[in-house]
């Protein structure tokens, strides 16, 4: 693999980095033996089958097969080259690297990448300077005071404020000699539909307050500002999307709240940035919020590397209740408890906290419903029990929830209660359940499990290779590369027999640098969780060549029969006598053996 990196320094790395702490930033992972275990990462499951050993400094999932080290983690996890999850881990434990000579296509797409995340930390100055302007920021500071937003939080979030100026932070990055068609890119400039030249651009954010927006790494990708008049429309703007920002991909908040959520292993899922930033004032530091954009996969997955358990704080209006139902059927697909809480009329988070207080607001979410019970109790409040027709109506409401639910004893429980609030009886309300599941059970889900490596003769002699060095070279003096049948592990016997002739030692972190198949550093990683313990190594590897051998020339054996019918029937006597021998000599082979 070609990263540029002296060999000894990728080595050094290797040895100093620490795959738990390097998956732990993005996965929750708990000891479970010698191992730890967690929620893939890679594929959506309720079930931990994502395995972490720190004594053999790899990661596999027995659930997607996918597998690798600490290099292959931040590059899968975070889209990075080799050489920069190289970089990256060096940085983490002190390392130093020699400038790496990146590819023409690597070069321009780093150069790009960091260009951007340049013009957004400038930015970020740029609005943070202003705002502690003693006359630009006055009115934004004065706002920023109305709302009890303290001077920490204002240090923290790196809030600032962009002036009601056409051209500001246009004139500002241009003072620094950044490439305007970058500054587009970033988000941070518009460009006018009738525009002349020299007069093309201006800002996308003018008169409002500045929050950053910041990937969980805390690199800030992405801006979202905030009007201070209500005369000023829209009142909250986003960046637009661009190489750096995804809107569904990222949650704001969740770089500072991270931590707190893995500690209490639940996360408060709000709408706005003030509702998040207000959250946080208060010491309430698990919550992050969708910042007005709709709930999605990708941002669900970002959750459940961090948490099981969610609960929707939206607002109480109609596109609020909208959004608690949309999130309800995200954080269910993934396996997250899902709970609602339910604030007073006319509030959200941050005017609810405002006004009552953090305490008041963590009982509130201490009491927070299953949703299912606040989905019930909720479609009830909004119909009419007292008739047929309004029974029928929350019946008609609710199924379609109650048959997402694949645990049959906790859906049982919930026709009960459905039952208890509307009062209509369990039979019916089973007979309806049973409608919308299209006649069929839906069984408790199993863990999902990719069948092991299948325990043959082949797989034996790589195990073999793993566990012992002079077995090692037996097998690699014995046993030629194409004699192994079974496609995957013949990559896997050429990868070791490379390792073999270059004296250096089999080691699967170490091997996983030397493939880019997803099925081969797969197979690897299950071998390595998966090791087979021999009695006796010696012995075993004598056996299974011998075995080995005797199948490979069975089914020789079986091809020159099949070969010498054919000429049989096309009249080829010499041909047939020829191959009878061969047949012999092989089978007398066989029984010597």
């Amino acid at each position: 693999m070609k990263h540029h990196i002296p060999e000894n320094i990728i080595e050094e790395i290797r040895a100093r980095a620490d795959i738990v702490e390097v998956v732990q930033e993005s996965v929750l992972i708990k000891k479970s033996g010698k191992n730890y275990k967690g929620l893939c990462p890679f594929h959506p499951e309720k079930t931990p089958s994502f395995t972490v050993s720190p004594e053999k400094r790899i990661y596999y999932c027995f659930g997607c097969g996918a597998g690798g080290n600490a290099f292959k983690f931040l590059m899968e996890t975070q889209n990075l080259s080799f050489a920069e999850a190289a970089a990256k881990l060096a940085s983490r434990y002190g390392i130093a690297i020699p400038e790496p000579k990146w590819s023409p296509r690597e070069r321009e797409a780093r150069t790009e990448r960091e260009t951007l995340l340049s013009l957004n930390a400038l930015a970020a100055e740029y609005f943070a300077s202003l705002l502690q302007n003693p006359d630009a920021g006055k009115t934004a500071r004065a706002y920023i005071k109305a709302r009890s937003i303290d001077d920490e939080t204002v240090a923290r979030y790196r809030m600032g404020w962009a002036p009601r100026e056409w051209k500001g932070l246009l004139t500002h990055l241009a003072s620094k000699k950044c490439p305007i068609e970058l500054v587009e890119k970033a988000g941070l400039i518009k460009r006018k539909d009738d525009a002349r030249e020299g007069d093309a651009h201006y800002d996308r954010f003018r008169g409002r307050i500045m929050f950053p927006f910041r990937d969980i790494q805390g690199n800030i990708i992405a801006f979202a500002g905030r009007v201070i008049s209500d005369e000023d429309t829209p009142k909250y703007l986003n960046s637009p999307e661009t190489p750096l920002y995804r809107k569904g991909n990222h949650l704001f908040g969740l770089h500072e709240a991270r931590e707190a959520i893995r500690r209490d292993n639940r996360v408060l899922l709000m709408e706005g940035y003030f509702d998040q930033v207000r959250a946080y004032q208060h010491g309430i530091k698990n919550a992050v919020a969708t910042c007005g954009t709709a709930l999605t996969a990708n941002q669900v997955s970002l959750l459940r590397n961090h948490a099981n358990r969610a609960v929707l704080v939206f607002d109480a209006d109609r596109a609020g209740q909208s959004a608690t139902e949309r999130g309800y059927d995200l954080l269910l697909e993934q396996g997250m408890e899902v709970r609602v809480l339910t604030l007073p009329e006319g509030h959200d988070p941050d005017s609810f906290i405002s006004q009552f207080g953090r305490d008041a607001f963590l009982r509130k979410a201490e009491e927070a419903a299953p949703f299912m019970e606040y989905f019930i109790r909720k479609a009830i409040g909004s119909g009419d029990i007292k008739t047929v027709a309004g029974r029928l109506e929350v019946v008609n409401r609710v199924m379609p929830f109650l048959s997402k639910i694949k645990n049959s004893v906790e859906r049982s429980e919930l026709v009960k209660f459905c039952s208890e609030q509307t009062g209509v009886e369990d039979k019916a309300l089973l007979a309806e359940l049973k409608k919308n599941l299209g006649g069929r059970q839906t069984p408790e889900p199993v863990l999902e499990s990719r069948p092991r490596a299948k325990q043959s003769l082949e797989t034996y002699l790589v195990q073999l290779m793993l566990a012992d060095a002079t077995a090692a070279r037996t097998v690699r003096e014995l046993v030629p590369a194409e004699d192994y049948g079974e496609a995957p592990l013949r990559r896997v016997a050429e990868i070791f027999y490379g390792f073999i002739d270059r004296g250096q030692p089999i080691q699967i972190d170490r091997i996983l640098d030397q493939t880019d198949e997803p099925e081969i550093r797969g197979l690897l990683t299950q071998i390595g969780l998966s090791p087979i313990h021999f009695d006796n190594v010696e012995r075993a590897v004598t056996d299974c060549v011998g075995k080995l051998r005797k199948a490979r020339l069975e089914t020789k054996i079986k091809e020159l029969k099949n070969q010498r019918r054919e000429a049989q029937k096309a009249g080829l006597a010499e041909k047939s006598r020829e191959l009878h021998n061969m047949v012999r000599q092989m089978e007398n082979s066989a029984r010597l053996g």
